[in-house]
C-alpha cells in the first residue's frame, strides 16, 4: 500500500511566510532597492496625484510602498500597510517615524481577512504580494469589499519564470543540489503569463483593467553578494538555508555562474515585473 503524500495546508504555509519574512524584515527593503521603478509605476497606476486619498497597501513588509504613497496623498490623505508578518510591521512604524510622516499607520493582518469595514479605501497597492497568498481569488474579494465604488487596484507580480533569473538563479541552484520537496508550493511566476493577472482581476470584479510590464536590474559584484541580495528577499527560503550547514551555502554559491550576465567588472541581472490595475 502506498503512502499518502502530504497535501497542501494553506494555515502551515502563512506561518512558514510570516517566519520568513519576519526573518529578513530589517533588509528586505534593502534587498528590493531594484524595485524602485516598479513601485512608481504602481503609484502612476493608482493614481496617487489626488491628496486626501485613503490607500490601503497590503503586504507592505517594511513599508516602502506605503510611505511613498504616504508622501503623495498628503497631509489630508492617509496610508495604512498591513502586512501578516509582525515584525515587518514593527520595521515599517520605525521607519516612518524616522521619515517624520504622521499620515500613515502599520497593522499585522491577513491579507485573505482584512479587518476593514466595506468601502473604507479609494486605493489599494499589493506590492509582490499576491504570488505568496494561498488563495489569492479570497485576498482580491476583500480588496473587492474595501475598496470604494470607482476606487483603483494596483498590483505588481514577477513576470514568468523565464523573465526573472534575478530568482530563477537561485532556485535552478537549490535544485540542483536539493530533493524535491515533499509539498509543492505555489509557484512565485504562477500569475506572471500574458493576460494572466488581468483576468484575475476581470474574474474578481474589476474593470477597465490593463496590464505591462516593468524592468528591474540587480548589480552585485559575484555570486556571493548576489546571493545575500536573493537572501534579503526569500523569505522562507532564506529560512530553510538557514539551517544548513555553511558548506551548503559556499556549494550553492559556487554553483552560481553569473558570466552571461557581466558588464564591465560587474554583473547586471535584468528581470521583468506585471504590473496591472483595475477600477471597481
Amino acid at each position: 500500500m502506498s503512502e499518502n503524500k502530504p497535501t497542501f495546508d494553506p494555515t502551515r504555509f502563512k506561518e512558514q511566510e510570516r517566519n520568513g519574512f519576519n526573518l529578513v524584515a530589517e533588509r528586505y527593503e534593502q534587498g528590493m532597492e531594484q524595485a524602485r521603478p516598479v513601485v512608481e509605476r504602481l503609484l502612476e497606476l493608482a493614481k496617487l496625484h489626488k491628496s486626501g486619498l485613503k490607500v490601503l497597501d497590503i503586504a507592505t513588509g517594511p513599508g516602502m510602498v506605503a510611505r511613498r504613497a504616504a508622501t503623495l496623498v498628503g497631509e489630508s490623505g492617509a496610508v495604512v500597510g498591513v502586512d501578516i508578518a509582525e515584525e515587518a510591521v514593527y520595521v515599517a512604524r520605525e521607519r516612518a517615524n524616522e521619515d517624520g510622516l504622521d499620515n500613515v499607520t502599520f497593522e499585522t493582518m491577513d491579507a485573505e481577512n482584512l479587518l476593514f469595514a466595506d468601502s473604507s479605501f479609494d486605493r489599494v497597492i499589493i506590492s509582490f504580494g499576491l504570488m505568496h497568498f494561498p488563495d489569492s481569488a479570497k485576498a482580491l474579494a476583500e480588496v473587492w469589499r474595501v475598496l470604494r465604488p470607482g476606487g483603483i487596484v494596483a498590483v505588481a507580480v514577477w513576470a514568468e519564470a523565464e523573465e526573472v533569473p534575478t530568482l530563477q538563479l537561485a532556485l535552478e541552484a537549490i535544485t540542483r543540489n536539493f530533493p524535491p520537496p515533499k509539498i509543492e508550493r505555489p509557484s512565485m511566476f504562477r500569475f506572471g503569463g500574458s493576460g494572466v493577472l488581468e483576468k484575475l482581476l476581470e474574474d474578481s470584479g474589476f474593470s477597465q483593467t490593463s496590464s505591462q510590464k516593468v524592468q528591474v536590474s540587480l548589480t552585485v559584484a559575484d555570486a556571493r553578494e548576489y546571493w545575500t541580495r536573493f537572501l534579503d528577499v526569500a523569505g522562507i527560503t532564506t529560512v530553510a538555508l538557514a539551517k544548513q550547514p555553511p558548506e551548503v551555502m559556499e556549494k550553492l554559491i559556487s554553483d552560481t555562474n553569473l558570466e552571461s550576465y557581466k558588464v564591465g567588472d560587474m554583473y547586471t541581472i535584468n528581470s521583468k515585473v506585471v504590473v496591472a490595475a483595475g477600477t471597481k
